[in-house]
């Protein structure tokens, strides 16, 4: 689909050689072809375009150069929705220093939704307008069309305002580093949300295990070790338990098919998971579970179950860690404990990640481009930092331990998934996966109901599921 280009604005003051030392001008590169330029020139929405996924830029083509005058931005006021509520006072913070120090004179006012959870229901209601939105990726991509989002690849490359540099080329996710100008891209991520397994180092080292598990053979060795002594010690309530808690949710169920090495291709219209993985994935959850090596609780959220040593391992997110930290400084053990990323077959491990992302609605040209200079900004290595502190993830531009190294030494546990070398995969970044993954949660959800001999079925209603989802999109 060709992305639709955006004009320049016919209004642009032309600064004299004295202003231009405070700030610089809006200047179309002479030789810049039609398509795709920067949008400047009305103020009227148009329609938002769908993802598409080749969009190839031609070997001529010159990045675009924003040029910015202060009298363009000067007092503009713009709105930024976000998720982090309970951090609403550190985030207000971090757009104050914004509002003091941008050179612009742009103001800044922060909207809190209700958590991710929360801002996709307002997403979902149609009660968000704002200027710049930070999300779940998938959750911006699934508000479309009715959210009306900038593309932003002509932002991200432009050659003074972009963010392609500030994206570290030997961090880990360097691999998944949006390719700006390969597709159109309508959100850049911020930071990335993950599935770990937490480890209880203390209580696997009092059950004879010193070293981490390198495999799935050795987490379940180590599984039953902790059921067992569960089930010969004076608790009677815990019986049983012991081993790995399964949290059944999204992430789970996406890496667990990842480490099977199912990918997250789309073959058709519309995406179904690769028979062989899923199936072998469900046999092993299946057959660990009916051996008391995996458990379900009746508590929903494991915190508990890990701190009181009802589980050596439990399924977990990054967003849990601090939760997690918490309890295990208020509980009886205290044990040391760290992250695990997944393993998989050949002592290989593997990490499948979801983006928290920023998006800009189309409003008018100045509003969306003082939108585009705050998003930048908090992609600087420096916000990034300070968002850590906020939202508890990985920043995207670089490794964890390097772009917030504090964090980092204080939270031990935050990073450590990494120093296995996982192999990372980012969820895909479409307008369908907000159900997909829903989809993949239910799916897993079914293997612990079911016999081993209907599982085809399940892989059936997957397909027809994700078909009717895409059938009924707008």
């Amino acid at each position: 689909m060709k992305q639709k280009h955006l004009q320049l604005l016919l209004s642009v003051l032309i600064c004299s050689q004295l202003i231009l030392t405070a700030c610089t001008a809006i200047v179309p590169n002479a030789t810049q072809p039609a398509e795709p330029v920067l949008t400047r020139a009305t103020a009227t929405a148009t329609p938002t375009q769908q993802p598409t996924e080749n969009l190839s830029p031609t070997a001529t083509q010159p990045v675009p150069t924003i040029a910015i005058t202060d009298k363009l931005l000067k007092g503009l006021n713009i709105t930024v929705r976000h998720p982090f509520y309970d951090d609403d006072d550190q985030f207000n913070q971090l757009i104050r220093d914004f509002n003091l120090n941008n050179l612009w004179g742009i103001h800044v006012i922060g909207v809190a939704s209700g958590g991710t959870d929360g801002l996709a229901n307002d997403l979902n209601d149609g009660l968000v307008d704002d200027d710049l939105v930070i999300g779940m990726g998938t959750d911006l991509l699934a508000a479309q069309p009715d959210a009306q989002f900038l593309a932003l690849d002509d932002y991200a490359r432009d050659e003074k305002f972009g963010v392609t540099t500030l994206f570290e080329a030997n961090s880990p996710f360097s691999e998944i580093t949006p390719r700006f100008g390969e597709s159109v891209h309508y959100t850049i991520p911020l930071a990335y949300n993950t599935g770990i397994l937490l480890y209880n180092q203390t209580w696997a080292q009092e059950l004879g295990f010193s070293s981490l598990p390198a495999n799935r053979e050795g987490l379940l060795n180590l599984a039953q070790a902790a059921m067992d002594a569960n089930q010969v010690d004076a608790n009677y309530y815990n019986n049983g338990t012991g081993g790995l808690w399964l949290s059944q949710s999204p992430l789970s169920a996406q890496t667990w098919y990842r480490s099977y090495g199912g990918d997250f291709q789309t073959k058709g219209s519309y995406f179904v998971p690769q028979p062989e993985p899923l199936m072998a994935s469900f046999y092993f959850l299946k057959s660990a579970f009916e051996a008391n090596q995996t458990w379900v609780g009746v508590e929903p959220l494991p915190y508990r179950y890990f701190s009181d040593r009802y589980a050596v391992i439990t399924e977990g997110t990054l967003e849990s860690l601090p939760y997690q930290a918490a309890y295990q400084e208020s509980g009886n053990f205290k044990d040391t404990w760290t992250t695990l990323s997944y393993p998989g077959s050949n002592d290989e491990t593997y990490l499948v990640l979801e983006p928290l992302s920023v998006g800009i609605q189309r409003s008018d040209p100045n509003s969306e481009l003082a939108a585009w200079i705050l998003a930048r900004w908090l992609l600087e290595p420096a916000q990034q930092a300070r968002l850590v502190e906020i939202h508890g993830l990985w920043p995207s531009i670089g490794g964890p331990t390097e772009i917030a190294p504090e964090y980092a030494s204080t939270h031990t546990y935050w990073a450590a998934a990494l120093e296995s070398d996982p192999l990372i995969t980012v969820v895909p970044e479409s307008v369908d996966w907000a159900s997909v993954r829903l989809v993949f949660q239910d799916a897993y959800q079914r293997v612990y109901n079911q016999d081993a001999e209907y599982f085809p079925s399940i892989l059936e209603v997957f397909g027809q599921t994700t078909q009717i989802n895409q059938e009924q999109r707008p």
